[in-house]
């Protein structure tokens, strides 16, 4: 049951929006900031607060099905 919904390339897919999302919020922005680009770098911070967001929720439903499961 919990290899159907726990996939080991899930904690890679984590790492990943993780590090997306840290790039989208220090790298990106200050880029936009840099080239006088307001929209984008409000779009660009949205974009990382959101991964960051995917990373933190999927983090915590697989840590509650390895406690519950």
């Amino acid at each position: 049951m919990i290899g159907e919904i726990y996939s080991g390339y899930l904690d890679v897919a984590i790492l990943i929006w993780l590090f997306s999302g840290l790039f989208n919020l220090f790298i990106d922005t200050n880029k936009y900031r840099q080239s006088n680009m307001a929209k984008e770098k409000k779009v660009s911070r949205v974009l990382g607060w959101i991964n960051i967001g995917i990373v933190t929720v999927w983090f915590l439903v697989i840590v509650l099905v390895k406690v519950f499961v």
